[in-house]
């Protein structure tokens, strides 16, 4: 039995590094998207004011959890690209040493981080609502 021509080690290893490249992109769209949560969130207190400014109403205070839970998302943005470097890196030199060993840690420490921050925020808005 022949091999086909795209079974050639040369050929999974350039696969294998395509894929890698496509995982850090999804990294980082995964970390702009927390960014950019996290920008509207400690935003968006600014943004209820001013409409009820316009409308001539008075607008309590800004509620003082905006702005933290605004920030901790952010920073989470920027911890997220930085693991997804660090597994871009990792991954790379273990395609290349034909030695990857897939870690779990960083991608469930992401989802529970966003489920946590999930729950948080509908806790924080079905409260403001009270």
């Amino acid at each position: 039995m022949s091999a086909s021509p795209d079974a050639s080690p040369s050929n999974s290893r350039a696969r294998d590094q395509l894929a890698n490249e496509r995982t850090l992109l999804a990294w980082v769209r995964t970390a702009i998207a927390l960014m950019g949560l996290g920008f509207v969130v400690a935003r968006f207190g600014l943004f209820l004011r001013e409409i009820a400014a316009i409308a001539g109403q008075h607008l309590p205070a800004a509620s003082p959890y905006s702005a933290p839970i605004g920030i901790v998302l952010i920073a989470f943005g920027l911890l997220t690209i930085a693991m997804g470097v660090v597994r871009f890196w990792r991954a790379r030199n273990q395609i290349r040493t034909d030695n990857f060993e897939a870690a779990l840690i960083p991608p469930v420490a992401i989802v529970a981080f966003v489920l946590a921050s999930g729950v948080g925020l509908f806790a924080y808005l079905l409260l403001a609502e009270r």
